[in-house]
């Protein structure tokens, strides 16, 4: 494809609508918690999610806890058993 196609073409994220996620990802780091991604359910209405990860905190074991984002933005605590 040649710059003058790729430019003519309308941007991807551009044409769509921005969805706001399922669930916000949260990681425990040290003594609090760090949102470090999204998820959302599939376009297609099939069972699942899509995850986007897009920080990785230092010293993180690699687990992470899904939960309900709030209607004004801000994120509840992760039960205090995880």
């Amino acid at each position: 494809m040649s710059m003058a196609q790729t430019a003519a073409r309308p941007a991807r994220n551009a044409s769509r609508e921005k969805r706001m996620p399922k669930y916000v990802a949260r990681a425990k780091v040290g003594q609090g918690w760090q949102t470090i991604g999204a998820a959302w359910p599939f376009r297609s209405g099939e069972d699942g999610l899509s995850i986007q990860i897009n920080t990785m905190p230092l010293n993180w074991d690699g687990r992470f806890t899904l939960i309900v984002p709030l209607p004004n933005g801000q994120e509840p605590d992760p039960p205090a058993d995880e």
